[in-house]
Order: structure tokens, then sequence, then C-alpha cells
């Protein structure tokens, strides 16, 4: 079944209505428009008139309507200082069609929208949308990927809509009281909005004095329906009296069952359905992520009426706006799971560090002036999605991930060769075809030594100094904060910023681990540190905090600690800040064919801490159209005739009561198959191309069979005796004998090879042995097995069957990765 986005992308209804009346082909017209901005940039192509220029070039109807709407635009364009993109001009332009035909008969819009969604449902007849009513004219949806500029058209709708009519209030509802400062300070800077920013400009009381063009900025958690104690929350009912124009910013929010309350409260600001004619207003929202919220039918159809243009991820990235976008996961056994976390925070850990570098060269310094190119200094940003130290269950989970990282980090700054040893693991993986870094880094690490990589990360990542000592502290100026330092003589110097939600939560997690903590009273915040040019700060480890409204560029590696698995909404958020970028003179654009140093600036590395959260990651850009899958399943053509010449031989194990399995004698193992186990990891890769993703699959690991026939002493063998007991029940392998001596000389001496990465049988913790226990256990079921089947096979008969009943799939599949 198609994704939420792949159905919703083939059902926008009023986006196909809006086109056919201004005799607009879509997709046509996409094309030239991004043609024409690439050709003289979106400035001159809005001020010059190149955009309506083109659109009247390529318009089949009146192009009149298009000269009408043209000036709606640029005049809200002009008010709010915007030279819109091309996907943000075809917007506004279908808005400002929309709207006059909403507000100059209604009833005619209606029976010609109802007209159009006739016709097209004969043509889409998997899909059933209800007809248009009066209602859904009082809603309207922008479907925008991250970075592709939502801010910027939802202000030019606020001044779109004053313009156009009479609004007794206009409120903007964002997501957190941060993103509320955020459009506050960026609508006064326009300097055509009176602007009150809830509760920074005042308390409720102000509200009823404010005059009706004023623009009200709150959050969504400070509206209630009714009042929650002496609190910051605002009755709904302090704005119910009236014709509201309500904004909602990242509106996908609130669609799921425990948080419909927000969808209702929204709807009933906005006068939605009100049997009042002056009490109707009108609502609408703004999200990168409506293709996967329209997975519930009953948004599904309220969406598809209500969109403008779909410009999510699928398109922004086909259009070459922000950065690159390269993966890694690193897949492998439970056992192995705390050497996988190592190595993959050591990746992670150079890819970051080479891009970090790389800005810092002044060949590429000077590249990035010549181009125009607007960089940020890289950062690396390790986060999930829950508040780290909360009460929930998966909270908790979070917290121990967070915990795993700044024990890696504390060992990188206090063990010699702790970061060069990993870097020798990577680097010998890449040399077995299984690289855990982009190619550019690779590349570009050619020739240095580990220990040479080491001394460089040092210094570029952490700032070190001789005679540094790695530490913790809570900052008691900025709550939720924790600095990552090294303390030098009577001062601190600090390299990231943790953002721990619950201080206590996570301190107390600290002291278990055996790792320092302590209080900073002078410190203030490392977070808006983060946004100095010269910020020293080069590690965030964060949640919500970054994913939503973080107006910053400098995001560059993003290495992923726990997802849950139905935060889709917030995995593609999370994406968009990662591949945010500037471009060449503000135009958001990465450069073509770019190489070196220069590319991984431009490139978003994404690492996935534990595989099963990079997957969820990866299976939210699915479904938000980036290189959607498709699976199709075929029948197998019969083709065997029933034919005496056409049999097949099948093999028929004897009764148990017929042979014996004697292992008590070391004599079976010169007869016995080498068997091989594997706790190889498994690296699999994706980047971004212009048409979707591009993976690859490896294996990393080497023969470890010598180390680990050296460890055999130190293991309980009464518990491998016990465990091949265990295994021999559960088998019914009641014809088999063996004792503890054919376990131990079976993993002394038996053939058999075992494969693992390169600190498998590294023994220095009670964990370690418990690791190597259940290898052990594993290779001696493997070597009885072995002998089992040879000895079984050696009695087996075989009988004469059709070919038709020789296992022949009836069905198999195909999968196509498309854009």
């Amino acid at each position: 079944m198609a994704s939420g986005h792949a159905r919703l992308k083939k059902a926008l209804v009023l986006r196909d209505a809006l086109a056919h009346e201004l005799g607009l082909d879509l997709a046509v017209v996409m094309r030239g428009l991004s043609t024409v901005e690439d050709t003289i940039t979106a400035e001159l192509a809005m001020a010059d008139g190149n955009y309506l220029s083109q659109l009247e070039s390529l318009c089949r109807g009146d192009a009149a309507l298009l000269t009408e709407a043209d000036q709606v635009v640029r005049a809200a364009c002009q008010t709010v200082k915007l030279a819109p993109r091309y996907a943000q001009y075809l917007s506004l332009i279908l808005f400002a069609h929309w709207q006059k035909c909403r507000s100059t008969d209604e009833g005619a819009f209606l029976e010609r929208l109802n007209a159009f969604l006739t016709e097209w449902a004969q043509n889409n007849r998997s899909e059933t949308i209800s007809p248009f009513t009066a209602d859904d004219l009082q809603f309207a949806a922008f479907w925008m990927a991250t970075g592709s500029g939502k801010t910027h058209v939802l202000h030019a709708c606020i001044a779109m809509l004053h313009a156009a009519g009479t609004w007794d209030r206009t409120i903007l509802i964002t997501p957190s009281e941060n993103l509320s400062r955020q459009h506050a300070d960026k609508l006064r800077e326009t300097k055509a909005f009176d602007v009150f920013a809830y509760p920074m400009d005042g308390d409720a009381s102000s509200l009823g004095r404010l005059h009706p063009d004023t623009v009200i900025v709150v959050d969504i958690n400070k509206l209630a329906e009714t009042k929650k104690g002496d609190g910051v929350t605002i009755p709904t009912s302090v704005f119910r009296d009236g014709r509201n124009l309500v904004f909602v910013d990242e509106g996908h929010k609130g669609q799921r069952k425990d948080a419909s309350v927000w969808k209702k409260l929204q709807s009933d600001l906005a006068g939605i359905g009100d049997s009042q004619p002056d009490h109707r207003g009108m609502l609408i929202e703004f999200s990168a992520t409506f293709g996967q919220v329209a997975e519930a039918e009953a948004t599904f159809d309220r969406y598809s009426k209500a969109i403008m243009l779909d410009y999510a991820y699928d398109r922004f990235h086909a259009d070459l706006y922000g950065k690159d976008f390269w993966n890694v996961k690193l897949d492998g056994h439970q056992e192995t799971t705390g050497e996988i976390q190592h190595t993959t925070l050591t990746a992670a850990l150079i890819a970051y560090w080479y891009q970090l570098s790389s800005f810092g060269k002044s060949d590429i310094q000077k590249q990035i002036k010549d181009r125009g190119l607007r960089i940020e200094k890289p950062l690396w940003v390790l986060l999930g999605l829950s508040v780290i130290g909360g009460k929930k269950e998966g909270d908790k989970e979070q917290t121990s991930d967070v915990i795993d990282v700044l024990r890696y980090l504390d060992r990188a700054l206090s063990e010699d060769d702790f970061i060069s040893e990993g870097i020798t693991h990577v680097l010998e993986a890449a040399r077995q075809g299984a690289s855990l870094l982009p190619d550019v880094v690779s590349t570009g690490l050619q020739g240095m030594s580990a220990t040479a990589i080491q001394a460089r990360i040092l210094n570029d990542v952490f700032g070190w100094q001789d005679g540094d000592v790695p530490l913790f502290r809570i900052l008691k100026t900025s709550p939720g904060e924790m600095g990552l330092g090294l303390r030098r003589g009577d001062s601190v110097h600090y390299y990231g910023v943790v953002n721990v939600g619950d201080v206590k939560g996570l301190k107390d997690g600290l002291e278990a681990a055996s790792l320092e903590i302590e209080d900073d009273a002078f410190t203030a915040s490392l977070f808006a540190d983060l946004e100095l040019a010269n910020s020293g700060v080069n590690l965030l480890i964060g949640s919500r905090r970054f994913a939503e409204g973080w107006d910053n560029y400098r995001a560059s590696s993003l290495t992923l600690l726990r997802l849950g698995q139905n935060e889709g909404s917030l995995i593609i958020q999370m994406f968009g800040r990662v591949v945010r970028f500037a471009g060449t003179n503000g135009n958001g654009k990465r450069l073509r064919d770019i190489e070196g140093d220069l590319a991984a600036l431009q490139t978003a590395f994404v690492f996935g801490l534990k595989s099963r959260y990079l997957q969820a990651f990866l299976a939210g850009l699915f479904e938000n159209g980036i290189g959607e899958k498709t699976r199709t399943v075929c029948d197998v053509q019969d083709w065997l005739p029933e034919t005496p010449a056409l049999l097949s031989i099948k093999a028929v194990s004897p009764q148990q009561n017929a042979f014996l399995v004697d292992l008590r004698d070391a004599k079976w193992l010169q007869s016995v198959n080498k068997v091989v186990v594997s706790y190889a990891a498994g690296i699999a890769t994706a980047r971004m191309g212009r048409d979707g993703l591009d993976e690859n699959a490896a294996r990393v690991g080497g023969d470890i069979t010598a180390e680990f026939k050296q460890t055999v002493h130190l293991l309980d063998m009464d518990s491998i005796y016990s465990d091949l007991v265990k295994w021999k029940a559960s088998g019914k392998r009641w014809n088999i004998r063996f004792d503890r001596t054919s376990a131990s000389i079976a993993l002394q001496s038996g053939p058999y090879e075992v494969w693992a990465l390169p600190n498998f049988c590294s023994v220095q913790s009670r964990q370690d042995i418990q690791r190597l226990q259940i290898a052990a256990s594993t290779v001696a079921k493997k070597l009885f097995e072995s002998a089992y089947r040879k000895i079984e096979a050696k009695r087996s008969s075989y009988e004469v069957i059709g070919a038709s009943e020789s296992g022949i799939p009836r069905q198999y599949f195909k999968e196509i990765t498309n854009a």
C-alpha cells in the first residue's frame, strides 16, 4: 500500500482545481519557474516580473487571472520583505486566487470545485473524497519542507489577508514558546505589524486592549478550553466572540487521538462551521509532514481539499535545496552492542572532525567566499526525540543512551590511545570494503595514520591541551543545560552542551556510572552560545529543542540516539534541520558536482547509534517521499508439465533409534565439517541523490579464531555444558551422547572459525566474559550439530517426488526506489 505521502500527493484536489482554473499545468509550470529562478535569482525574478511572464507564457486560460493574483502576491511580499523562491511564489499565487474566489462568490466557487471533483473522481477511483462544503473554504494548508521558507510564506499570507479583509483578531499558534519568540521577532523586523507575543509581552488582561490588526503569537501549550490553575494558560473563550484569522505553524501537531483536542481548539478559534456568519473566520496550517498525518483517513479528506501546493522533501531535494544526505547504520548481535556503539561513535567523530577541519582550511574559505556561499561552522548533533531524563520508560532509556555517549567522551579524553584504537578499527573496516565513512572522508584521510587523526581530533573538536581533565557541569544559570568541559588550571573550556531536561535524573545516572559531575553557578547558556560565529562549542546533545524552530545553520553531522517508532513528523523535522543550507548568496541551494572538502561541507552525515532508531528515521523519510520504495508482488509462471521425465528427489531422515551420535571420544572432531560463527557487523549506507536514496550494504569484521581460542580457559565450562544439555532437550536429540570434556575439546581444537569486530575478545569487564561465554556455547552447539547431521545423513533414504512438489516458490516480489 502506498504511504500517506504518496497517496496525498495524488489526491490534492484543491491544488489541481486551482491550477485548472488558472490554466496551468503544474508540472510544466514548476519546471519553468525553477529555470527562471536558477537563471536570474529569485529576487530579480520577482522584481522584474519574470515569474509572471513565465506563468503567462504557459497559461492555457485567462492570463488576466494570473496578473490579478500576481499583484496581490507582489504587495504581500513587499510588505514582509520577501523575494520568494519559485515554490513560495507559486503557492502564494494559488492561495491568492483561492482567497479571491471564496470572498467574491462562495457559492459559485463551491459549484466549480465540486464539478472538478466529480471529474477527478472518475479518473481516481481508488480514493473517495467528499464534496466541498462552505466549511472547507474556511481552511487552507501549505505543505512545505523544513528549510523551504514556510515562515516567510506564513507571514506573506498574514499580509495578504490583512489587506483583503477585516478580522477581529489575528492569532498565530506555534508549538513552543521558543518558536513564538522567533515568529514575533521576524514579524517585527518587517515593521508592518503590531505584534503581541504571549506571555513575553504581557499577561492575559492585555489581550482585550489590542488593536484588531495586532498579530497575537502564542504557543499551543498556553491555550485551553478552560483556565487551568494560576499559570499562564489562556481559556479560548477570550477569543471566541468575533471573526478570527488563525495561523498554525507545525500544523501536523494534534493529529493523534491523545492530542486531537488541539485540533478542535484551533477549529473553534477559527469558527469553522460556526452558525453565526460574523464568527466564521479562517484557519491556515503550515507543516512539512502532512503526508504522514494523512495516513489517518479522517485527515486525508480534510487535507486533500485544503493544501495549496505540495513542496515536501522529495521536490525540495530534487531542486538541489539543502545539503546532500549520507547515512550509515551498523548492525550486529546483541552481544556486541557496546562495541558497535563505540565503533559508530568513533566513525561519527571522524566524519564530523573532517567537516570541521575542512571548514578551517584557508583555501576552502577562499572558495566559499569566491562562490558567494554561506556556510556556518559545523556542529555535531547527537539527539533523540524524548525529553532526556523524563519520567517515561522511553525517556529513561534515552537517558541511558546519553550516559553511554558521555562515558565514551570521557574515555576519549582520559585514555591516551582510546580514539586512535577506534580509528584503526574504522579504517580497517574501510580496507575490507565496508567503510563506515562517506567516500569524501575516506578519500581525504588517505595517507594519515590513526595517531595523527587522533591528535587533530583532540585539538580541533575538543580544543584539548596537555594537562586538561574532562568534566561535566550543571549550568545553574541555564536550566536544562549541562556543559561538557575540560578543566584547565583554574578555568574550564567548554566544547559541548547537553539539553538535559531532568537534571537530577541525568546527574544520578552519571554518578552511577562513576563519572564526575559538578555545578557551575556562573556560565551563561551554552546553547545560546551556538549562535556566535566564534563559538567553541562543537557538540550538542539534545532533543525537541533542536528539532523544532531552531533558526541555525550549523548542524552538519547528526547521530541519532533513540527515536520513538511513531514520531515520524519529528523525524522529518530533525532531518530538515541537519540538511538546512544557506547556499549561494542565501539561495538555499547546494552546488552541483562538487568534490572534496567543499562537498563534505554541503553534505549531512547521519549515524545511528542503535540501528533500529536509524531505521525509524529512514522509514520517516520514505513516508514523506524521499526514495520511496514500491513493492510489486509477481506470480511465478508455472511452466513445468507433470510428466514422468520431470521428477525430483527428496531426502528422508532416519528415525532417531536407527543411529547414535557419541561425542565422548575426541575422534569425532576429525570428520566434522568446519563451522563458522559470525559476530561481524552489517553496514548499510545510503546517500541522497537527485533520484532518491542510493543504498549499499557490506560486512565488517575479521577472523579472530586464534584470539578466541586463547580465551577458552577463562570460561565457565559447567555453564557451557548446561547450555548444551538444554539444546539437546529442546531439539529432542535423545540419541546424542556427550560430556563436559566433549565441549572443552571442541572449543580448544575443533574445526571452527569465529568472525567478529576487532575488540570482541577484549576482556575488561564481567559483560565481556558473558559475551565470550555466549559465543563459546554457540560454537559448541554448531560443532555438535554438524556431527549429528553428518551421521544422520549417512542413514538417510531418498524418494522420488514430482517436480511441482520440489519447493519452487509460487510468488516473488520486486522493489523499486523512486523519487
